[in-house]
């Protein structure tokens, strides 16, 4: 029977803060060998056998970046652009509906690390063969040591030896360190990985029996979306969706559903939850280039491009990013959501924002930033423009550093190359294009009294946003 994989890749990612953020959450990070979490999820996939044209389910934003994702791992998929955060429940709800009630339905993270995709895709497979309209299976983990970041599941005796299927008795909340050793110690409960497989029907009847206001409100939401045959998207009413309680499924579903079967995954899993378990996988593999310890023992050190180097130090996780360095001891990783929400009451600094943002276009990087001037390098992707576009609070000045700019200005067409230059007045309607194969550069200056992105008027938008 072929899997439909959904797979979600909306969430925020704040315990890797300071390299994952709001613009650039986690599962777009190149955390292990140049590769981010989303593009390992998808090299799982291959290994699923046939599959039905999967789902996947990310906020409106960062759309741009799972397509770019998909290109590389030379997939199609359907992508529910959620215009605003509603938590896991919602969406995978809506993932059903715009599923055939036939459908099996694998619903996995974007953020895990699963390193054995062969034997990942085997188990999956076994497990396909015996699910049924009745029940859910979730997949838990064998506890190895009392973590008080995961979730647990509490089983019962086994209902088929053969699959190893057991009846889940209740979904337990992440617990204190006191708590998760009483947890291990009764050997009746596992790690909840947050992996799921249903068919489309019965996940549809578990959430009108259980999350009713979910249902009503995201059937008006799926009433009003709107799909885009061509480019496989569905894009939702943002007053519609306003309105769909925020739940996560554990919430909404998995703790009321007495309908579900739990199997121990024996392969190794980790869900890239904290610095800690990114240590514990990539300490061995960790560049050394720009890295010098003396008389210094167990640390984890990852950085970006500055030198970094440590004298008489140990057990300390090291993370140097962008504008923002954090250091913490190991073990203590899970309370950097406790910086970041510090952070984030206080307004300090620009917590939450990189000098750089990635855009459907390319990118840009933040050179110099004051009150009176904001200066940014522009990188426009081949065969690519930005919004037709106007400001009303500052003027820009492009000067073109590599590439051939194609620029609309009030009606009037420029073709400008490296070393030409042009002013963009005040309210001037304008958008540049990229129709070269090679990247095109730009210095923007902007000059005025606000530099924020809600300055950004936009007349038309090739990125639909």
């Amino acid at each position: 029977m072929p899997i439909k994989p959904v797979i979600l890749c909306g969430g925020s990612g704040t315990r890797l803060w300071p390299e994952s953020r709001e613009n650039l959450p986690k599962q777009f990070i190149p955390l292990f060998s140049k590769k981010t979490l989303l593009d390992l999820t998808l090299e799982r996939l291959s290994h699923l056998g046939e599959i039905i044209t999967p789902i996947m389910t990310t906020n409106k934003n960062y759309g741009f970046m799972v397509r770019q994702s998909l290109a590389k791992s030379n997939l199609n998929s359907f992508l529910l652009l959620e215009p605003l955060k509603r938590n896991t429940a919602a969406i995978i709800y809506l993932a059903a509906k715009f599923s055939n009630e036939d459908d099996t339905l694998l619903i996995m993270p974007s953020d895990h690390f699963i390193p054995d995709i062969e034997y990942f895709g085997k188990t999956i497979l076994q497990l396909s063969n015996v699910i049924s309209n009745n029940h859910w299976i979730t997949f838990g983990v064998n506890p190895t040591f009392p973590s008080t970041a995961y979730g647990y599941i509490n089983i019962q005796n086994r209902v088929d030896i053969k699959n190893e299927l057991s009846k889940v008795k209740a979904f337990i909340e992440k617990p204190t360190k006191n708590q998760a050793i009483k947890l291990i110690n009764t050997g009746e409960y596992l790690w909840n990985s947050g992996i799921f497989m249903g068919k489309a029907s019965f996940i549809i009847e578990s959430f009108k029996a259980h999350a009713a206001d979910i249902v009503k409100a995201c059937d008006i939401a799926f009433e009003k979306s709107n799909i885009d045959f061509k480019t496989y998207e569905i894009n939702f009413d943002l007053d519609s969706f306003k309105k769909i309680p925020s739940n996560s499924i554990d919430y909404a579903i998995m703790e009321k559903d007495s309908n579900i079967l739990a199997y121990p995954y024996k392969g190794e899993w980790n869900d890239i939850g904290s610095w800690d378990s990114i240590a514990l996988i990539d300490n061995k593999k960790t560049n050394k280039e720009n890295i010098f310890e003396l008389e210094t023992c167990n640390n984890y050190i990852r950085n970006d491009k500055r030198l970094i180097a440590t004298i008489g130090t140990k057990d300390l996780i090291i993370i140097d990013s962008d504008n923002s360095t954090l250091i913490i001891q190991k073990g203590q990783s899970e309370k950097v959501k406790d910086v970041v929400n510090h952070l984030s009451s206080n307004k300090l600094f620009n917590w939450n924002e990189h000098t750089f943002d990635f855009r459907p276009w390319g990118k840009f990087e933040i050179l110099h930033d004051d009150k009176n001037c904001k200066v940014k390098k522009l990188t426009i992707d081949p065969k690519k423009r930005l919004s037709l576009q106007y400001h009303n609070r500052r003027s820009e000045h492009w000067l073109i550093i590599d590439g051939e700019a194609y620029i609309y200005l009030d009606k009037r067409i420029s073709i400008l190359k490296a070393g030409d230059s042009i002013d963009i007045p005040l309210r001037s309607h304008h958008f540049v294009e990229n129709q070269g194969d090679l990247p095109l550069i730009i210095i923007e200056t902007q000059l005025g009294d606000y530099f924020g992105e809600d300055d950004i008027i936009r007349l038309d938008d090739p990125h639909n946003r």
